[in-house]
C-alpha cells in the first residue's frame, strides 16, 4: 500500500507587495473599550447605533466600519505625512495613489488629484464591531446653552443618547496579501485610534487593543461569533501579536514607498511603450512616403 504525503503549505507574509491577490489573510481580533461616553449614530442627533441580532447576541450597541475605517486611515495619513512622504495626500480627492496609505486603503484614479489609469482596491478590511454585552438602559444626555446675562438656560438646545464608558466592543481587522512593512504600518498604527464617533474632540476616547492574530487562507473569524466568546478562549486560538518581528513603523513606510512606486509604474508603463513605438513608426512611414513623393517630382521635371 503506497503511502500518500500531503504537504501543508504554511502561510506567511509576502516578501513584495503585489498587484494580483495571493490569498493571505492577516486577521486581527481588535478590543475597543470606551473610556469615556460616546456618541455613536448615524444622522439623527438622537439615535444612538444598536442592533437587534438573533440569540444569543440579542441587542448590543454596533460601530460601522467606515467609522473606524475613516478615522483609521487618517492616522495612517498622519504618521506618513509626518516622515515626508507625499505630505500632501489627503481624503477625499486629493490622494496621491502611490503612497503606503493608499495601497493599503485603496482610492479611485480619476476622481482623485493623480488622474492615474488605475484604481486600488482596499486592502485592509473590517466588519461592524459589536458590543461585547446586551444593551441596557441607554440614558440621555441634555445639552443646554446658557445665556451670559442671566445666567439661565432656558430651552433644551438638544437631546443626546450615548454609548456609556466602559462599554467593550470587539471586531476583525483583516489585512489582505499583507508584507511585513505593511503589517507594521497597520500593528503600529492601530493602538494610536484613541477617539472615536461624533463630536470625537470632547467625547469618545477609547483603548485600542490587538487582542491577537491569525495568517490564513481564507477569513474565518467575526465579531458575530467572537463578541458571545471569553476574551482568554479567543487569545487561545490566535497568536501573541508581540510575538511579531516586524520593521520599525518610520523604516516600514520608508521601506514600503519606493517598492510601490516600481510596482505601479510597471503596471503602467507597458501600455505608455506599447504606444510610442506605433507612433515613431507611423512618422517614419510618412517620412519615407514625403521623399518617395519628392523624388517622383524631381524625374518628371
Amino acid at each position: 500500500m503506497t503511502e500518500i504525503v500531503t504537504t501543508i503549505k504554511q502561510i506567511d507574509f509576502l516578501n513584495e507587495p503585489t498587484i494580483l491577490a495571493q490569498g493571505v489573510y492577516m486577521q486581527m481580533v481588535v478590543k475597543l473599550k470606551f473610556l469615556d461616553d460616546a456618541i455613536i449614530r448615524s444622522n439623527d442627533a438622537e439615535e444612538v447605533l444598536t442592533f437587534s441580532y438573533d440569540a444569543p447576541l440579542n441587542n448590543r450597541f454596533i460601530i460601522p466600519w467606515r467609522k473606524i475605517k475613516g478615522k483609521f486611515r487618517r492616522i495612517v495619513m498622519e504618521k506618513q505625512r509626518g516622515l515626508n512622504i507625499q505630505p500632501d495626500c489627503s481624503l477625499k480627492d486629493n490622494l496621491c495613489m502611490e503612497c503606503p496609505s493608499c495601497f493599503i486603503f485603496g482610492g479611485t484614479g480619476e476622481t482623485s488629484t493623480a488622474k492615474v489609469p488605475y484604481n486600488i482596491l482596499s486592502r485592509v478590511m473590517g466588519e461592524t464591531f459589536i458590543s461585547t454585552n446586551p444593551v441596557g438602559e441607554i440614558e440621555p444626555y441634555t445639552q443646554n446653552a446658557v445665556d451670559e446675562k442671566t445666567l439661565t438656560t432656558g430651552q433644551a438646545l438638544m437631546s443626546i443618547l450615548k454609548v456609556p464608558a466602559g462599554t467593550e466592543f470587539i471586531g476583525v481587522l483583516t489585512l489582505k496579501d499583507p508584507t511585513k512593512e505593511m503589517a507594521s504600518i497597520v500593528v503600529n498604527n492601530l493602538p494610536r485610534l484613541t477617539r472615536i464617533g461624533a463630536r470625537s474632540v470632547e467625547w469618545g476616547r477609547i483603548e485600542t487593543t490587538i487582542l491577537g492574530y491569525k495568517l490564513s487562507d481564507r477569513e474565518d473569524l467575526s465579531a458575530y461569533y467572537l463578541a458571545t466568546t471569553n476574551l482568554d478562549v479567543i487569545k487561545k486560538g490566535l497568536q501573541d501579536i508581540s510575538s511579531l518581528t516586524l520593521p520599525d513603523l518610520d523604516k516600514a513606510y520608508q521601506s514600503l514607498t519606493p517598492k510601490i512606486k516600481t510596482l505601479l509604474t510597471n503596471l503602467v508603463s507597458p501600455k505608455t511603450k506599447d504606444k510610442k513605438p506605433k507612433k515613431e513608426k507611423e512618422q517614419a512611414v510618412l517620412v519615407e512616403a514625403k521623399a518617395e513623393t519628392e523624388g517622383g517630382a524631381g524625374e518628371n521635371t
